[in-house]
């Protein structure tokens, strides 16, 4: 691959929140000091500029990959992204993959720690979708995460997902889904965030964790390392099959998702 050197596009959600900006920044950051090399741009698919689009034109012919910084197929990455990427290709969304495990169990560590005690059950609290098929990659994060901790701790740790935005498609919500679980007798829930960085989904759960009388909540996903790798485990992905196949040609890969054009960018 040494004659095709793409550039990384990661492209977030736009958020109004400070707090959730500078952890986007800090994550990218991050990508860069583990890969002194690659050039690393930002991009977002609303609220703030450049958007993907405008920072895939400023590139002036570069061959870019976008690497969604999303952990589900939803709005953003099944409609906007294909209409955005003009001669670019983009990653897969982050989520499934064992490194995405790793950061989550990391942050359960880390919250166990803070409170004192190990859970006995999770709930992983994504803001949910309302599209066909945009929750079924918390649903095997939850399950994927299930079989880490098992393998971990050598007993069953259940693990259930749940939705934060009314309305997701097949969603429960995290007060129904931590009732359920103390109906099964667990009484140390813990709320792992299925999100990227803080703002209104993080704030929405954290007020619902402590209704719900789950004993510990966790931080979101956030600037850590194993999502850095995460980042560049897409993008290396990607640009492999780019140079295989030529080049980077303005395609998004479908991967199962319904009305995600293959041939996305071309017009």
């Amino acid at each position: 691959m040494a004659s095709f050197s793409p550039v990384l596009v990661a492209a977030a959600h736009g958020s109004r929140e400070v707090r959730a900006q500078t952890e986007t920044h800090r994550l990218l950051a991050h990508v860069r000091a583990l890969r002194p090399a690659l050039r690393v741009e930002m991009a977002f698919f609303d609220i703030h500029r450049p958007t993907v689009d405008e920072a895939v034109a400023a590139l002036h012919g570069a061959p870019a990959i976008v690497v969604p910084l999303l952990l589900g197929t939803g709005f953003h990455f099944s409609v906007d992204l294909p209409a955005l990427l003009g001669p670019a290709r983009a990653a897969r969304p982050l989520a499934p993959h064992p490194l995405l495990v790793e950061a989550l169990l990391h942050r359960l560590q880390e919250a166990e720690w803070h409170a004192g005690l190990p859970a006995d059950a999770v709930v992983l609290a994504a803001a949910g979708s309302r599209r066909p098929g945009g929750n079924d990659s918390c649903r095997a994060t939850a399950r994927d995460l299930g079989a880490a901790l098992r393998a971990r701790r050598g007993a069953p740790v259940p693990v259930r997902p749940a939705v934060l935005c009314d309305g997701a498609a097949d969603g429960l919500s995290l007060a129904r889904t931590a009732a359920d679980l103390r109906a099964e007798g667990r009484t140390r829930i813990a709320v792992l965030p299925y999100l990227m960085a803080c703002g209104r989904f993080c704030d929405r759960l954290t007020a619902e964790a402590g209704r719900a009388e789950c004993v510990i909540t966790a931080r979101p996903l956030g600037a850590q390392d194993a999502m850095a790798r995460l980042v560049l485990a897409r993008f290396d992905a990607c640009a492999r099959r780019a140079a295989a196949e030529g080049g980077v040609g303005a395609r998004v890969a479908r991967w199962g998702v319904p009305g995600v054009s293959d041939t996305a960018g071309r017009r």
